[in-house]
């Protein structure tokens, strides 16, 4: 009986999971109020269903046990800052995102040990990313499904799929498109991959419609897997990728640092969907946003000003209108659009040192499913966005997209790979018997 109990518990655990992982993104990035409190409660209630379920098993496989250790002080120092976090009321209601999103990443890592369930977190992923892909098609059609109201103020040309904001969908659009080149790249050809094919073109072409500043990160997060995949065939050929890769990277950076470049960019920058803005106006208001993070980093070095304070911390940092006229100084800023200046302004030096450490502990072992190497491109992409946009720290959705990938395993043990074939041959029975008796 006991043993029946468990399994069925575990099915519905990750049942529970996986229907996390597609309301984070889909319910308007889970940000505001239905999205936002569905997902602390979807999160919470899988995590602690998953907890009861590992401790009535009374064994646990952990295939990282570094990963889990770095993401519970992360949590527990998250909680510790709603503490001393001057309104602790919307303190908490960010740690229950975090304990939701990290929760459900652990979940996954405790769950998702067979070959089989792992497809089953990578087709939730995808099935949400073409979800998120219709969404935003059906936008530009000027059907607007209910509950998805993009900003006010937003220009309608410009697509929000399933999120509230442009720049969000297409930060959101980074993971997706890092998970659907992976599998077309590193699964054989089938019935599978025309449609991923389309969903690739899908994602790349409502990316160009956002005049989101993650475009260029999407489309490096679909040429990453190739870096990732020539790897896994050849040391010598990964690491001459990685090599180029890197060094376009370096040069198109330092190109943008000059008059050329910046001219360049100018001239083309239609082309890669980016309307509104210019490189000039977007490092401006970049460093301009940045000056608040690193003026309440400095202030609170150890603990940060809390969890979810900047949005009313900041503001003590406004410099005068006389000194900077028409700068964001005089805007409402919600985030710090940064990740790195996020975690230090809300949790301090500890809190950047846990994040990283969260991140660098989820690659520490060998990637040998597609799971892991998506994570692979995934992670390098969002590293870079981070110095720029808050996709990790501040937008639920787009966070349990990322950090679940990060948490299911890298590698199956022995032990899981016989599960696997235990259930395929139990299948084949099944469908065998079944053909008999007609």
């Amino acid at each position: 009986m006991k043993p029946h109990l468990t399994r069925l518990l575990e099915q519905l655990s990750l049942a529970l999971a996986l229907l996390t992982l597609a309301w984070g993104p889909l319910a308007q990035g889970s940000t505001f109020t239905w999205g936002f409190s569905g997902l602390i409660l979807l999160g919470c209630v899988t995590f602690t269903l998953t907890l009861f379920t590992v401790g009535l098993r009374g064994q646990v496989q952990i295939a990282n046990p570094w990963w889990v250790l770095a993401a519970l002080v992360l949590l527990g120092w998250i909680w510790a800052s709603t503490t001393w976090a001057p309104y602790q009321l919307e303190a908490q209601r960010w740690a229950g995102v975090w304990t939701a999103v990290l929760g459900v990443a652990l979940s996954l890592h405790l769950l998702a040990t067979t070959h089989r369930r792992q497809q089953a977190v990578l087709t939730t992923l995808l099935l949400s990313g073409a979800a998120a892909v219709v969404i935003a098609l059906l936008q530009q059609r000027g059907v607007i499904l209910p509950g998805y109201q993009a900003l006010p103020g937003t220009p309608e040309q410009y697509l929000t799929g399933p999120y509230f904001h442009p720049s969000h969908f297409s930060g959101y659009l980074v993971g997706v498109a890092a998970v659907v080149s992976t599998v077309v790249l590193c699964t054989r050809v089938g019935w599978h991959t025309l449609p991923l094919l389309a969903l690739a073109v899908g994602v790349q072409y409502v990316n160009l419609k956002t005049d989101g500043s993650s475009i260029p990160a999407v489309m490096l997060a679909a040429v990453l897997p190739l870096v990732v995949w020539a790897w896994t065939k050849r040391v010598w050929l990964g690491a001459v990728l990685t090599v180029m890769a890197i060094s376009g990277a370096a040069g198109g950076a330092y190109l943008l640092g000059t008059v050329h470049g910046q001219a360049l960019f100018a001239a083309h920058k239609q082309q890669l969907g980016i309307k509104s803005q210019n490189l000039e106006g977007f490092l401006q208001t970049r460093y301009a946003i940045h000056y608040f993070g690193e003026q309440l980093w400095r202030a609170h070095p150890t603990f940060g000003v809390g969890l979810g304070q900047y949005p009313t911390e900041f503001q003590q940092y406004r410099r005068p209108k006389e000194d900077v006229p028409g700068s964001v100084d005089h805007a409402f800023v919600n985030y710090a659009h940064s990740d790195y200046y996020q975690m230090l302004a809300e949790l301090g030096t500890p809190g950047l040192v846990l994040f990283l450490l969260f991140l660098a502990t989820s690659i520490l072992t060998r990637p040998s499913t597609l799971t892991a190497l998506a994570w692979f491109s995934c992670l390098a992409a969002y590293l870079c966005t981070g110095f720029y946009d808050s996709h990790l720290t501040a937008i639920p959705g787009t966070m349990l997209t990322v950090f679940a990938l990060a948490g299911v395993p890298m590698s199956l043990s022995h032990k899981a790979v016989k599960q696997t074939l235990a259930e395929d041959q139990r299948d084949e029975g099944a469908k065998r018997g079944l053909l008999a008796t007609n």
